[in-house]
């Protein structure tokens, strides 16, 4: 008999809803550019920093730039996700040294060599070793934590894909519910690649269901949210904000198995 794969579900302070009474997606456009200005959308989210070496605690900014605050875990509702792609012609080595070409979508990329990431030759395994992609597949999760309006971005290394998709495929076949009508506590784990060099992966659990109410703010906002966070954005490949590690990238390299989706 095949093993149940429930998700657990953990406990932790009850989720307090702060989003935007009868959001839609043309006042908050209207909302952010007046007070924003041409920004762009997602450089007004705190961005989540992976950790390196097995570390288990994500970086969040704080007052200091020079010293993050230092959590264990992420609690929310994620309001959104999708695939992000990254090329880099040499080996990535962190901050400051951006992609030659970059997709916000895992579908189209900008810059050099650019195109349909489908049927790009980069995109593929065996590209820059004997499992290894020269392109770098990633996903961005917007989290919407207890209190706030606005919610965080967390970038997904390599390595923590295929933990992501098992979380989806229990959440949706098992528990059968929408993505953002769960908080969902995202955790790490230390463990070590082929080569016995320790690493961080992200672990999901549910945290709880949200009540009909809070599902039915929610859905509005990340509904009103969404075509916001999926629109491309106006920028060059050496603009483009990737906030994992270069430690982590290796990994996933070593790491790496083909999603099937």
């Amino acid at each position: 008999m095949q093993k149940q794969n429930n998700l657990a579900v953990v406990e932790t302070p009850k989720f307090e809803l702060a989003v935007l009474d009868g959001a839609n997606q043309e006042n908050l456009e209207e909302l952010i550019k007046e007070n924003f200005g041409d920004v762009e959308i997602t450089s007004i989210f705190d961005r989540v920093k992976f950790p390196t070496g097995g570390a288990l605690n994500f970086e969040l900014p704080g007052e200091d730039p020079e010293n993050p605050v230092l959590v264990p875990e992420i609690v929310g509702v994620i309001l959104d996700h999708h695939r992000v792609n990254a090329y880099w012609p040499g080996e990535f080595t962190g901050e400051g040294n951006p992609p030659q070409c970059y997709s916000h979508d895992g579908v189209h990329g900008m810059g050099n060599p650019g195109g349909l990431c489908a049927t790009c030759p980069l995109n593929k395994p065996g590209t820059k070793g004997e499992k290894r992609k020269a392109c770098k597949n990633m996903w961005k999760l917007y989290v919407l934590t207890s209190g706030e309006a606005f919610p965080m971005e967390l970038t997904l290394p390599p390595t923590s894909l295929n933990a992501f998709y098992r979380f989806l495929k229990a959440f949706t076949f098992r528990n059968r519910l929408k993505l953002h009508q769960a908080v969902v506590k995202i955790g790490l784990k230390r463990v070590k690649n082929a080569n016995n060099i320790p690493y961080a992966e992200a672990t999901f659990a549910v945290v709880e269901k949200l009540g009909d109410e809070q599902y039915g703010k929610v859905k509005e906002y990340a509904e009103a949210l969404k075509p916001i966070l999926r629109r491309p954005p106006a920028i060059r490949p050496s603009e483009a904000a990737v906030d994992i590690p270069a430690e982590e990238v290796a990994q996933g390299d070593q790491a790496f198995e083909e999603l099937p989706f």
